[in-house]
C-alpha cells in the first residue's frame, strides 16, 4: 500500500509515521511511505497512492484545493483529512473523503480506520477453506507455516490445524509473498512466526522447529535479513 503524509508539521508526520509503521508490522502488510511538507510538493510528485493524508492549513495552497486538485486528476484513492480545524469538515465533503481527522490524531481510531479502507480494498490477505462443510476464513497474519501433504496443504496456526484441498504452492500464491517463504519443498513459513535462526533450523514463536533446506539456507537467511530491516519496527 502507498501512503501518502502531506503536513507542514515534521513532529506531527513523524508521529503519523510511527503509527503506521506499527500498524504494518501488526496486520503483516506491506506499506510505503512518502512525506511532503507542502501540497505543491504533493502534486508535483508522479507516484500513484492509495492514501493520502492532508492537512488543512498551509502557508499557501491549503488541503482541501490540493484534494479539489487530485480529484480532477482523476485520483480514486482515499483522502483523509488531518487538521486542527474541526469546521472545516463540511467543505471536505466536496472531495469525498474517507475520514476526517482532528488533531492530535488518536492511534486506536487510525488504525480503525487502516482496517475499514484495507477491508473495503480487500488489501488484506486471507484464505477461505471449506473443512467438513463449513467455510472458514483465515488471516494470513494467524498462519505459522504451510506444510505439503501429498495433493494437500495443512495449513498451521497457533491454535489450529486445517487441511486445504488445493497443493502447497497453490495455498502459498494466495498470501503475501513478502513474508511467506518457502523453506523447503514441503514447507512454507511465515517469517513473522520465526523467532530465532539456529544453524539449518527455524525456531518458531510457538516452539516449533522446521527445518531450512541446505539448497535454500544462503537464500533464506539474505531474504529474512532483509525483512527484518524492512518490515520490523525498532523504536
Amino acid at each position: 500500500m502507498q501512503i501518502a503524509i502531506c503536513d507542514d508539521n515534521k513532529e506531527f508526520r513523524q508521529e503519523l509515521k510511527e503509527y503506521i509503521f506499527a500498524y504494518q508490522k501488526e496486520k503483516r502488510i506491506v506499506v510505503e511511505m512518502f512525506e511532503f511538507a507542502s501540497p505543491e510538493a504533493l502534486l508535483s510528485c508522479e507516484q500513484v497512492f492509495d492514501l493520502v493524508f492532508l492537512d488543512y492549513q498551509f502557508e499557501k495552497q491549503n488541503g482541501m484545493e490540493a484534494a479539489k486538485v487530485l480529484r480532477q486528476r482523476n485520483f480514486t484513492g482515499g483522502i483523509i483529512f488531518v487538521t486542527s480545524f474541526p469546521e472545516f469538515v463540511y467543505d471536505s465533503f466536496e472531495v469525498q473523503p474517507f475520514r476526517f481527522f482532528v488533531k492530535p490524531i488518536q492511534k486506536e481510531k487510525l488504525w480503525a480506520a487502516l482496517d475499514q479502507y484495507l477491508h473495503q480494498h480487500t488489501m488484506l490477505n486471507h484464505i477461505v477453506i471449506v473443512q467438513d462443510g463449513e467455510q472458514l476464513t483465515i488471516d494470513a497474519a494467524d498462519i505459522l507455516y504451510l506444510e505439503g501433504d501429498g495433493k494437500y496443504c495443512l495449513v498451521r496456526t497457533v491454535q489450529d490445524t486445517y487441511r486445504s484441498s488445493k497443493t502447497l504452492s497453490q495455498v502459498q500464491e494466495l498470501l503475501p509473498k513478502h513474508c511467506f517463504y518457502r523453506i523447503h519443498k514441503s514447507y512454507v513459513v511465515n517469517m513473522y512466526s520465526v523467532s530465532a535462526v539456529q544453524g539449518h533450523e527455524l525456531l518458531l514463536v510457538n516452539g516449533e522447529k522446521a527445518a531450512i533446506g541446505r539448497s535454500r539456507l544462503k537464500d533464506f537467511k539474505k531474504s529474512y535479513m532483509d525483512f527484518v530491516k524492512n518490515y520490523y519496527v525498532r523504536l
